[in-house]
């Protein structure tokens, strides 16, 4: 009878063990997954931080050089332009159609992000207020991509007609001989939208910066 209920109790306070460790290892996987989640959350604010700090750079000089040239329209030519353009060294384009066209694009690194929603991780942060806020810059970020583009189009399609138009492949002969107010419009356009482009793009940057401050304050618990 002693034997029975030692082996009972033997076989309770065993099972009560084995519960007790699984308890303890899954926890451990539970602070590990954590702190990987905060690590993530981390590198990834800091590459979409310096991604925007390249991106306003290279805005400020596509609007610098739209200003030269449209400052100069009446004299300008496909020299000037490009002389302008290799100046600021925004991009490396050699294309007519390109240097006056293109704009500086900003691809959101959200990957993890994006995981994190589609998973419920994102449930994890119980800072609701920092939560809120991470949300509300990636889709900033996300919607403010568009800014600008239908201008580049327009450029672009200025120069595709007379290309066709003219049977004529050099792009810098087709503006010295064809720039119009059509095309020096397009580019007033184009440098507004740029603008615009920019000041979404510091909004965001005083986000990130914000962001990152906060997630780096010691005092303040990502996961409470």
């Amino acid at each position: 009878m002693r034997k029975t209920i030692f082996n009972f109790f033997a076989i309770f306070f065993s099972i009560l063990g084995s519960l007790g460790v699984e308890r303890y290892i899954q926890n451990k996987n539970n602070l590990r997954s954590k702190e990987l989640l905060i690590t993530n959350i981390k590198n990834e604010l800091k590459q979409n931080y310096y991604s925007l700090i390249e991106t306003r750079a290279a805005l400020k000089s596509v609007v610098d050089v739209t200003d030269s040239i449209t400052s100069n329209w009446k004299k300008i030519d496909s020299k000037m332009v490009k002389r302008f353009y290799y100046d600021n060294q925004y991009a490396l384009r050699d294309d007519m159609k390109t240097i006056l066209g293109s704009r500086p694009s900003y691809n959101p690194k959200n990957l993890y992000f994006n995981s994190m929603i589609y998973s419920g991780l994102i449930l994890e942060i119980k800072n609701i207020k920092l939560r809120e806020n991470l949300e509300q810059v990636y889709k900033t970020i996300d919607n403010s991509q568009s800014v600008g583009r239908y201008n580049s189009n327009d450029i672009y399609n200025w120069f595709d007609k007379l290309i066709l138009r003219e049977k004529n492949l050099n792009q810098e002969d087709l503006f010295d001989r064809f720039k119009d107010f059509e095309l020096l419009k397009l580019l007033y356009d184009r440098r507004r939208a740029q603008v615009g482009f920019l000041f979404l793009t510091e909004n965001n940057i005083k986000s990130f910066e914000k962001l990152l401050k906060n997630i780096e304050n010691p005092n303040l618990s990502l996961m409470e």
